[in-house]
Order: C-alpha cells, then structure tokens, then sequence
C-alpha cells in the first residue's frame, strides 16, 4: 500500500541512546526571518542576540550548519524580560503559527544533537530504500509563504543519499508503524550529521 503524504517538517520522537524526546527545548530570537519560520523547520544562528543576551537564529539552508528544529513559536506579544507590552495582537492563523518572513519574534528550538527526529522523504527523486540506511542526505526546505502553516520542509530525494559528511543529515532507519513503508513519502528517522553544538572543529558565528 502506498504511503500517505503528510509533510509537517521535522519531528522529535527521541534521542540517539533510545530514551523518549522529553520536550526540552531552548528559547532563541528570530531579529528578521530570512523566510517564514514555522514548527518543524530547522535552524541555524544568526551570528547575534537580542537585548537580553539570547542567542539569535533564523531558517537555515540546506548547506548551512543547524542547531536545532523549532518546536514552538512564542506569541507575537511575549517578552523574555518579563515586561509588560502594549498595543494589539493576532490570535489566529496563519500569524500565530509562524514568524513572518522579515519579522522578529521568539522561537523554541530542540538543539540537543543526539535528538533523533522524524521527517517525510520528499518525491522530487528516487525514493529512498534499505540500502540507504546509514548515507547522509540533505533536506529540501520547500516553498513557503504568509498562508503556511504547516512546514514544507522534507528529506530531498533530488539528492541522492551519500557517504558525504558535509550533508546534514544521517538517515537512521525508517518509522515502525503501521502505514509506512519503504518507499516514496516515507517516514524516515534521521539525526543530524552535522550540527553546530557537536561538529568537531565547526566555524562560530
């Protein structure tokens, strides 16, 4: 039976040692979003932070170098130093959902490496099969606008799966369930291969 597609980016499920995701998950400032930002998608410092000394990220590519997935988007109106703030605010979707593309806001990021996420296998390429187990991929960060609310990000089968450490993700194996098997818009469990808090000798920013 074929898979069902249904892409929302990339999911915590545990971590590399076996133990359940346990929610944990760091606050970050987004000062302007290179594009929208919503959960499931994968992130990348920005190389600053805001008046409260928190450490500033943004979408990342499919070659930069991540540190997390963002499991949560912070109210428009929330403010980590407690302060009160005036004016109106949006209650419904898509704005509470997303970080405008330009836009600043707060953002929740699992940034532990040795989380193991889930994600689908995107269907611009070859479908990915056992023999793939253990290659490194790249992701496809999709096409995204102000009306998303649901992150496009998928594994890019455009690219096929590689020894090449420079990827940023390892596939690990494919989700034990009912309804998913091998083949295309799979379920795929993955780690990063590479990742800004464990990469030996990564570049700051």
């Amino acid at each position: 039976m074929a898979n069902t597609s249904r892409i929302n980016g990339m999911r915590p499920l545990k971590y590399t040692a076996g133990s359940p995701y346990t929610g944990e998950a760091k606050l970050y400032y987004v000062a302007s979003a290179g594009d929208e930002i919503l959960v499931g998608d994968v992130v990348k410092l920005a190389g600053s932070a805001d008046a409260n000394g928190i450490p500033s990220a943004d979408l990342a590519g499919v070659n930069d170098t991540p540190i997390g997935v963002v499991v949560g988007v912070m109210h428009s109106k929330f403010d980590p130093s407690g302060k009160m703030n005036s004016g109106s605010t949006a209650l419904d979707v898509p704005a509470v959902t997303q970080i405008a593309a330009s836009a600043a806001g707060y953002i929740l990021v699992a940034d532990n490496p040795q989380i193991v996420f889930e994600i689908e296998a995107g269907t611009g390429g070859t479908a990915l099969a056992a023999t793939d187990v253990g290659l490194n991929g790249k992701i496809a960060v999709g096409a995204r606008t102000s009306a998303t609310t649901t992150c496009p990000t998928v594994w890019d089968t455009a690219v096929a799966a590689a020894t090449t450490s420079t990827y940023m993700l390892q596939l690990i194996g494919f989700t034990q369930r009912v309804g998913n098997e091998i083949g295309a818009s799979a379920k795929l469990l993955v780690r990063f291969n590479v990742h800004q808090y464990q990469s030996v000798g990564t570049t700051g920013l």
